[in-house]
This record gives structure tokens, C-alpha cells and sequence, in this order.
């Protein structure tokens, strides 16, 4: 089995870890013992649960590593067969479980990937007790990753609030299903007609003039924020383009306050879906790029400028009244890969036809996290495009991707708009992704990309195939 996680990913997280809806964190157990393998089985029926993700061992709760009780020799105690043997005997629901062994300071730490893909939820077909008894693991009772009410992270039995969630994610899950299996048998359809249908089921949410004025009135005034910031904090920026997303959310929002349980909220429901996620939680990051609450909203710049293992340039916002924002650096000029272009010349065109969906599937599980009723919510989203003129389209990121175009970009930024209803399911979001991008591919001589090129690119990020 491959993995859905590429290396960036994991540089990230073993450099700062921190626990969400997908992350699991432990200090060093022993699978041998029956506390080990409770604690094994749980995490892989719960994140399992939560359509995949990665239970990290050797850690403390702060994120430092748990030094005292690290294993020698990691890739024995933790080995494939042993973790395996685990996942078979108390999963109700066969799945392979893949192991990492991230090196930091000298020191390998198991993180143990558990697949994307369920459509029932999983549960523990054997139990488990301690000597005295007490039960460690409860037969046929199922576990899910779950917010306590002291803002921790924590695998245990669900509560009131998290049916919902798994139950989206296993329809969801049988939609996608029921999509691949409609593209199979309706094979003959051509794209023209399929885009046209979509277009035609798009043509149903128009954006109001007013939601258009009020998307580029939150872009302008979240690019000058980030260049206030820039100009306070004194920062000389290397020659960039960007890739910006303004979201907001259309319809009645609960009422939030910018305070920590907000930031707590988005971040524990963020699928954080590439090594890099749209709207990360960067708490766990360097002091200087924590965010802080500015005009009753938070924000967060994040400047990584040097020759480590990544360089970033991010600006976000998150207004609890229902905005968010997010400028980044394109990746075709900040990648420090040995085989990245110069800054400046090309846009991979297979970024953002990935980036664009994170941003959408992000931005819905925000909205529902907030309370938003997805019958009677909707989401406006502006995507903007800058530093382009004199690009070239090209597939660097991917050598097993390509793409032929001929000439360059002549036209500098691009703007689109996209609006739709908080009830989409994942499954049907490349109609608004191709609505997002087409404007863009059209600047490099009229390019246009296939429907079904998208289609495919957005499913393998759903899915976490990339």
C-alpha cells in the first residue's frame, strides 16, 4: 500500500507535532503488553473512523518527545507484522496499516497510517481487559476521535455529537461509490455533455452582485492587513506569486468569539488533507508565527524564508462571524526540491486544480463545525491568482503528470468566483473546481483542462491519493 501522505507531511510532523481530528499523539507503549495494544486498537478503530489518518508514538502532549521511555530499535517493537497482528484482532472491518518511522535528533518515532475509506463504522470485535479486570477495550463498540470539553483530543466512544460526523462521512463515502460506479457504466457520455450538466447544475446558485461585492471588499481588505504586517515586522520578501482563497459563509451563523476555543474548533475539524493544509493550525509552530486576535478575528502570518527543508509565505484569517482568508506563496517559487523551477517562470497546473478543493472541502467542514445548517447555508468563495504574466504551465511537481501548452501567460492576475450550497457533498465538488480554475488555465493561450483531469485530481485529495 502506498502512502496518502507525501514526505512534506511528514517533516511537519515530526518537526511540530500536534494532535487534530487526524492526528493521534502518544508517548512511547509496548505492543507486547495489553495496555500497548489497547491503546493501538483504539487509535486505529477511531481514526479509522474519522476516514483516515496518522497515530504518532513517542511524543508528549506538549509536542516534545517522550525521551525517558524511547525504543532502541523502533522498526522491531514496532514492526509492520506486530502492528498488523493488532489492527486484525480487534478491527471489526479488514485494513491494512501502514508504518513510518520518522527520524528526528537521531531517533526514529512509529507513525502508523491508517487508510482513508469506510462506509459503516468500525468497530472493536474483541475485547480486552486488564489484571484487575477492568476493561480495556469493549467489544463491539466502536471508537471515534473526539473533542473533550477540556479542549483535548482523545479516542473513545462516541458522543452525542460525533454520530453526525461519522455517519456524513460513510454517506459520503457510499456517494463517491455510487459516482464511480455511474462513470463506469456511462462510459459513452462524452465530457462536452458532462460539462455541461455540471454547468447547468451550477448555473443554479448564481453569486448575488452584492456576495461578489463583498468577497472582493474582504480580499482588499485582507491584502492590505498582510502587507501592514509585512511592513511592521520588517520582512523583505523574495519575488513571489500567490494563490489567495476569501470564504464566506452565506446564511445564518451561529455565534463565535475569537477566542481560543474558536481556533480549537477549526483546528480539530480541519481533514488537513496535504502536508501543508489550507488554514493550519500553527500553534505548534515557532513563537513568532503564533497566531494572535486582531479586530476581533484571529490572524496568523507564517515567513519560513531559509534553506531548511521548506519555505513558506502564508497570511491567514479567521473571523468567527463566518470569513476566513488565506494568501500563500505559489509553490512553483518557494519549493527548495532539487528539481524546482526558477522562481517566477511556471505554474504546475496540477496545484491548483488540488489546492482549490482543499480549500472548498475545508471550508464546508469549517461552516458545519459552526453550527451552520447545510440546508440553509451556502458558501461564497473568491479565488485569486497573482504574479502570472510570463509563466508557462508545466508539471514539474510530478514527473508522472504532464501537460502540453504552448507560450506563456501574458495576463497577471485572475479572479474567480464560486458559490455553493454548504450541503455539497465531497464527491461532487470538481464542478466548482473547474468553475475556479478554468478562468485561470484560459490566460496560458487558451488552455483548457479536462473535466475529467479534474475530476481525478480532486478525488485522489478526497480520498488522500495524491
Amino acid at each position: 500500500m502506498g502512502s496518502i501522505y507525501n514526505q512534506d507531511f511528514f517533516n511537519n510532523l515530526v518537526l511540530n507535532p500536534s494532535e487534530s481530528l487526524s492526528v493521534e499523539i502518544k508517548r512511547w507503549i509496548d505492543p507486547q503488553s495489553k495496555e500497548g495494544m489497547a491503546k493501538i486498537a483504539k487509535a486505529c478503530i477511531a481514526l479509522k473512523n474519522n476516514d483516515g489518518g496518522i497515530f504518532l508514538i513517542g511524543f508528549n502532549n506538549d509536542g516534545f518527545p517522550d525521551i525517558q521511555g524511547a525504543h532502541q530499535n523502533p522498526r522491531e517493537s514496532f514492526h509492520p507484522d506486530v502492528i498488523q497482528s493488532i489492527a486484525s484482532k480487534f478491527c471489526s472491518q479488514p485494513f491494512e496499516v501502514k508504518i513510518h518511522y520518522l527520524k528526528k535528533d537521531g531517533q526514529e518515532y512509529p507513525a502508523l497510517e491508517i487508510p482513508s475509506g469506510f462506509i459503516t463504522p468500525v468497530a472493536a470485535k474483541a475485547g480486552l481487559k486488564d489484571e484487575q479486570g477492568k476493561d480495556l477495550i469493549k467489544a463491539h463498540t466502536v471508537y471515534v476521535r473526539s473533542l473533550n470539553t477540556n479542549n483535548t483530543f482523545s479516542s473513545s466512544e462516541p458522543r452525542c455529537n460525533d454520530w453526525e460526523r461519522i455517519m456524513n462521512l460513510c454517506f459520503e463515502n457510499r456517494e463517491a461509490d455510487i459516482g464511480r460506479f455511474l462513470r463506469r457504466h456511462l462510459g459513452g457520455v462524452t465530457p462536452s455533455l458532462l460539462r455541461e450538466l455540471a454547468s447547468t447544475i451550477a448555473q443554479g446558485i448564481q453569486p448575488e452582485e452584492s456576495i461578489e461585492d463583498r468577497l472582493r471588499c474582504y480580499l482588499q481588505e485582507s491584502e492590505e492587513r498582510f502587507n501592514t504586517v509585512v511592513k511592521e515586522r520588517s520582512i523583505t520578501l523574495p519575488e513571489h506569486g500567490t494563490w489567495q482563497v476569501a470564504l464566506i459563509i452565506i446564511g445564518e451563523v451561529p455565534q463565535h468569539s475569537a477566542n481560543t476555543q474558536f481556533l480549537n474548533l477549526l483546528a480539530f475539524n480541519n481533514p488537513q488533507y496535504t502536508g501543508w493544509p489550507v488554514w493550519l493550525d500553527s500553534r505548534g509552530i515557532l513563537d513568532k508565527d503564533q497566531p494572535y486576535v486582531y479586530n476581533e478575528a484571529w490572524e496568523a502570518p507564517l515567513f519560513s524564508l531559509g534553506s531548511g527543508w521548506s519555505r513558506h509565505i502564508d497570511f491567514m484569517r479567521f473571523d468567527p462571524k463566518g470569513k476566513f482568508y488565506l494568501r500563500r506563496a505559489l509553490e512553483d517559487d518557494m519549493s527548495v526540491k532539487n528539481y524546482a523551477p526558477p522562481p517566477m517562470t511556471v505554474l504546475d497546473f496540477a496545484l491548483p486544480v488540488i489546492r482549490t478543493p482543499e480549500a472548498i472541502a475545508v471550508g464546508i467542514e469549517f461552516a458545519k463545525a459552526m453550527g451552520c445548517e447545510p440546508e440553509k447555508t451556502q458558501l461564497a468563495f473568491a479565488f485569486k491568482w497573482t504574479g502570472l504574466r510570463g509563466r508557462r504551465l508545466s508539471s514539474w511537481a510530478n514527473e508522472e503528470r504532464s501537460v502540453w501548452s504552448e507560450g506563456s501567460a501574458y495576463q497577471d492576475e485572475v479572479l474567480a468566483l464560486v458559490n455553493l450550497p454548504l450541503e455539497t457533498p465531497r464527491s461532487a465538488l470538481a464542478q466548482y473546481v473547474n468553475q475556479a480554475v478554468s478562468p485561470l488555465f484560459t490566460i496560458f493561450n487558451g488552455f483548457e483542462l479536462s473535466i475529467n483531469v479534474i475530476e481525478d485530481l480532486t478525488r485522489r485529495l478526497i480520498e488522500r491519493r495524491l
